[in-house]
């Protein structure tokens, strides 16, 4: 049989009859051509996809499964799992007053409180020119999941870089807290930690860990940058439709990382 008889339909007809059991990957003979080894099958992350190597054949075709709750659940069960992984730092990673510049970026950022009462794990990155807030683990303090590093210099690219884990937010803040601030960078939530725990999604939107990670909160403020106004009220209103219903967002005059203690208060309580 060749597969130029066959429309991509009745190709997934004979791939199903084939009863692949899920999560597999496989060479076989192929059914639509005859020749040996030459097909391969892939039914990972609830797919099934095909594909013939020999040159006379045009098998070929991936289909979409429906995922069903199980299947999600057990993909984002998974996820999670993997977000409190230990995460190994780099020997390029020194103690904070190894760098000049390093001291200076907390001290004109507002993050030296942070640091200097434990709050904030900071360090400086010799290989790339960084200061790097640590991630911990939730329930191992003295653990590490991840660190995102900001660039002391210009010339350094990206400007903030994600070691480890990338689905983790950086939190700064007393645990007893149950009021979250969400910004945009590890300064902004070092310098809001004086007064409340400052959660910094690294950007202006959200994944579904940190959806997940901030139910945890009973009250939440979106204070992102003072020029992403519009995302604040965006991220306010997908955290409601998330089932989030106490959040509210404060506008601007200037990022909370440019604030002093006093400021952030009056943002906040007054």
């Amino acid at each position: 049989m060749r597969t130029y008889l066959l429309n991509y339909k009745q190709q997934l007809e004979v791939v199903q009859g084939l009863s692949i059991p899920p999560d597999t990957t496989l060479r076989m003979d192929c059914p639509f051509c005859n020749n040996k080894n030459t097909l391969s099958v892939d039914t990972t992350s609830n797919n099934i996809g095909w594909y013939c190597f020999h040159t006379s054949c045009s098998a070929k075709g991936k289909h979409q499964g429906e995922k069903d709750m199980t299947y999600v659940n057990n993909t984002f069960k998974k996820k999670e799992e993997n977000l409190n992984t230990e995460f190994y730092v780099p020997d390029s990673f020194k103690i904070l007053d190894s760098s000049d510049k390093a001291r200076q970026y907390i001290h004109k950022n507002n993050c030296w409180e942070a640091w200097a009462w434990g709050r904030a794990d900071i360090k400086y990155d010799v290989k790339q020119d960084r200061v790097v807030f640590m991630i911990r683990h939730e329930q191992k303090a003295h653990e590490f999941v991840g660190a995102v590093g900001r660039a002391l210099s210009s010339a350094t690219y990206p400007k903030w870089y994600m070691y480890g884990n990338k689905d983790i937010p950086f939190k700064c803040g007393l645990h007893e807290q149950n009021e979250a601030v969400i910004v945009e960078d590890c300064a902004s939530a070092c310098a809001v930690s004086n007064v409340l725990t400052g959660v910094a999604i690294l950007g202006t939107s959200l994944t579904q860990s940190h959806k997940q990670y901030l139910k945890s909160y009973d009250k939440i403020y979106v204070a992102l940058d003072r020029d992403a106004t519009t995302k604040s009220f965006g991220v306010a209103n997908e955290l409601k439709s998330y089932g989030l219903q106490n959040v509210h967002v404060k506008t601007l005059e200037d990022d909370l990382k440019y604030f002093n203690t006093k400021e952030i208060k009056g943002i906040f309580f007054d």
